[in-house]
Formats: C-alpha cells, structure tokens, sequence
C-alpha cells in the first residue's frame, strides 16, 4: 500500500506539473488572439476572461492524456535512472504490476477526462457560442478601448478615444477610409435615431472630407452630429453545433457528424488506460541513458495514436468509415502493441522489441 501511494504520487505530480504548464501555453495562445480581435474591434475586451474561462474544459480535456503519459515517463524514467526500479524489481516488482499499480493515477485521470469530455465541454462550447452570438448585436463604438486607434471593419474606419467614463467618449477622432472623410470631436456616445437604428452621436467637433483630392476639401464645425454605423462582420471561428450537443441528443440523432462527435468524446477517455498500457514500458530505461531517453519514441507513437483518431473522426463525419468500426479499431490496435510490450512478447514488433517491459 505505500508502495502503491509512492508511485502514483509521482506520477500524479508530475502529470498536475506538465498539464498546469501545457496548459498556460494553450490559454496564452488563444487569449493573445482575442487580444488582437479586441484591440480591432471584433470583440469586447469585457467577456475576453469569461470567453477564456469557457475554452478550458475544451483545452484540458486534450492536454491530460499527453501530460499522463509525459508524467509517467519522467516519473518511471527517474526512478530508472536512480535504480530505484531495480530495487523493486528485484523484490518483485513486475512490468504488469507496475501497470496495475498505475492504474489507479490512470482512473483517476479517465474519470478527470470524462467529466469534461462528456458535460463540461459541451457545455462551455453551448455557452461560449451564446457569448459570441452577443457581440454580432453590439456596435463598434461599444467595443472601443480608450487611448487605442482600432482598425475596424477590415480597415474601414480608424477610431480612437482618449478617454471613455459611464459610456461617454472624449477626444474622439474617425476615419472612415470609403467615404473620405474625418471627425474630430470633443464627445461622443452612442444613441438611437428615430428610425430605431443605433448611431454614433458627436458633439462638438469638425467634419473634413476631401482628402483625397477626389473632391473639394471641406471642413464643417458643428455642435451635433449622428452618424449611423453599418453592421459588423465577425470573424470568429465558429462553434460546430454538435460539438456543443448534450450526449442524450447525440445518442438520439443518426448523422454521421453526430455520430463521430459521440465517439470522439468516449474515445478521449479510452485513450487514457491505453496510452498508460503504453506508457509503463516506454519508461523503462538504462541508468546510462538518463530519464528522457523514452520522451521522443514515445510522444512520436502518441502523435500516431492521436493522428489516426482524428482521420478516423474526420471519416465517420463523412460517413466513409462504417459507425461499428468507428475509433475502436485505433484503440485495439495500441492497446495490443502495449501488451505485448508490457508482457516482454514485443520482439516481433519492427522497432519497439526493445522497449518491451520484462
């Protein structure tokens, strides 16, 4: 029993660190982006946290199975490098019982995946399409960031406000590329004309239009002005339906997408016992390799894995590939070439013979 404790609480530890790690790269990644889709205007820099926050599940439901097998890798792998298995293997200690014993980081781990994979997830992804949908019914002039010239509209306009205080700008200034003309204003708000339309209503400030010698250059003051800004385009990726899809509805439909989406979500809780079948061989390593002599084999067989699941996804929602087999035979196939790893009857795999645990 404390045998069993210390063991996966290596590898636990280490997989918590490589997950924590992998996913502040994930998170970064993406919030630069809607960064940059804020700073044009595209997105409001207020729902630019409780977007990300949406995109976790989705992150983390990808990142646990490579940071398990990462986890067991080092974990196994340093205790290789300091003998510490040679001493439990001489007590005993077998490649299928160090399987067994770490089976328990990996149920823990399946059970981590499934409730993200199976509600969490879809959830989020239901949830962040509604927050998207919300700003295809806001106006630029809501999504302006003080003290910034945004790029709106594929360039367009250029706006910018010095300030901004209860949803009033000061110091605004307007370029609108098309209609050859600037507004430079002391205020500015948002306000609704009697058509019922949203506009943006200066005051105080000048109208000139010329500047590209087309026409007459003309320069009007005036104390109020609206101007009537036309709908945006938005440029986000879009939410597929049925990747935000409850599980009952997915179990009831009969598409071919739907039916790959379903099995995409089982299979990412399949992949974690089986890439830990994988994963406790790999880690076997000599004292004079050091314990990241397995990390490149082993992450090019988890790319193969990985790769193979998503053609398969890809021709199940092209319906090319028959439901019945669907990701299953991905799973078979690498949970049988574990096997024979772990049982030491790997050497007639071309390649992996000697990373058979015996």
């Amino acid at each position: 029993m404390i045998l069993t404790r210390y063991l996966n609480r290596q590898v636990l530890q280490a997989t918590a660190a490589l997950s924590f790690v992998l996913l502040v790269v994930a998170v970064l990644g993406r919030l630069l982006r809607y960064l940059g889709q804020a700073s044009q205007g595209e997105l409001d820099p207020g729902v630019l946290l409780i977007l990300m926050a949406y995109r976790i599940p989705g992150f983390l439901q990808l990142i646990l199975p490579l940071a398990l097998l990462l986890g067991i890798l080092l974990a196994y792998g340093r205790m290789y490098a300091d003998n510490e298995m040679t001493v439990l293997g001489a007590c005993g200690i077998s490649g299928k019982r160090l399987f067994r014993i770490t089976l328990l980081s990996s149920v823990f781990t399946a059970m981590f995946v499934a409730s993200l994979s199976l509600y969490l997830t879809p959830r989020s992804l239901a949830r962040a399409a509604a927050l998207i949908e919300t700003q295809a019914n806001l106006n630029e002039f809501d999504l302006m960031v003080p003290g910034i010239f945004q790029n709106m509209s594929d360039g367009a306009r250029t706006s910018y406000a010095q300030t901004m205080e209860e949803g009033v700008m000061y110091q605004v200034f307007m370029h609108e590329a098309q209609a050859d003309r600037v507004i430079v204003a002391e205020s500015a708000q948002l306000a609704e004309g009697e058509d019922g339309r949203r506009l943006v209503e200066f005051r105080n400030g000048s109208l000139t239009e010329g500047l590209n010698g087309d026409k007459p250059l003309t320069v009007t003051s005036f104390a109020t002005m609206g101007v009537v800004l036309p709908q945006r385009e938005l440029v986000f990726e879009p939410v597929l339906d049925v990747e935000a899809m409850p599980n009952g509805e997915l179990f009831n439909a009969g598409t071919a997408d739907q039916r790959a989406e379903l099995q995409w979500r089982f299979s990412l809780v399949v992949l974690i016992p089986v890439l830990t079948l994988l994963a406790v061989p790999f880690s076997r390593v000599n004292p004079r390799e050091g314990q990241f002599a397995r990390i490149v084999p082993a992450i090019l067989l988890y790319v193969g894995y990985f790769g193979l699941l998503l053609v398969s996804r890809d021709l199940i929602a092209r319906d090319s590939l028959p439901a019945s087999v669907g990701l299953w035979w991905v799973h078979a196939m690498f949970a049988i070439i574990g096997w024979l790893l772990i049982s030491g009857k790997a050497a007639t795999l071309p390649g992996l013979g000697r990373f058979a645990h015996v």
